[in-house]
């Protein structure tokens, strides 16, 4: 069985993503509600926890609080904030084999705008709404980003995380350099369709 076969997306609550996060992830901290953030857990060979009782791991999104970034959303003939989501958590246990955040990621990518109006439908069906861009980031005190390189994301300049990005054991991102990491989304050929509450996808009758 190769690598993808073997590991598989499972919803997981807000709540859970949050827990597990703070536990896991480097940087020990929730995202915040305000950010909406969904995503899933992992399971490896239908194990969501490893035999030391560790979830196999997990991916979270989220959308993200600046409404520009020259070159890529927020301008004239490119995507709205509204379109962006942050890929804002991912951590993986230690007995995962090489490569499986790129296919964690990958697996993500054909599921999160999808998943994105399910958790969060639009509230101006008429404005553009389909996800068409992730960004994440790479701390570069840790990482190089070489799973985002992995899996097509284009680096897109450097920055400095702000005074704010503290976590709640005291320590955090404080003036570390961040690898601004971007991947572009195809535009979906369906719409959303809200019917009785639930989320349904029809169809676009227009190409794109």
């Amino acid at each position: 069985m190769n690598l993808p076969q073997r590991i598989t997306l499972i919803e997981k609550s807000r709540d859970w993503l949050n827990r597990m996060a703070t536990e896991h992830h480097y940087m020990h901290r929730p995202v915040h509600q305000k950010s909406c953030p969904f995503g899933w857990g992992i399971t490896f060979d239908g194990a969501e926890t490893q035999p030391d009782g560790l979830p196999s791991g997990l991916i979270m999104f989220s959308s993200i609080h600046y409404t520009k970034l020259a070159g890529v959303f927020g301008y004239a003939n490119l995507p709205t904030k509204w379109q962006v989501l942050s890929l804002s958590r991912l951590w993986l246990h230690d007995n995962l084999p090489r490569n499986s955040e790129t296919v964690v990621i990958a697996k993500a990518m054909k599921s999160v705008q999808r998943r994105w109006l399910e958790v969060h439908p639009p509230r101006f069906p008429e404005q553009p709404y389909h996800i068409r861009v992730i960004i994440s980031y790479a701390d570069t005190r840790y990482y190089r980003g070489t799973i985002y390189r992995a899996a097509n994301f284009h680096e897109h300049g450097r920055t400095i995380s702000a005074k704010r990005h503290i976590n709640s054991r005291g320590g955090g991102m404080d003036g570390a350099e961040l690898i601004r990491f971007i991947y572009y989304l195809d535009e979906p050929k369906w719409n959303f369709v809200q019917t009785d509450g639930l989320p349904l996808f029809a169809t676009a009758s227009t190409d794109y």
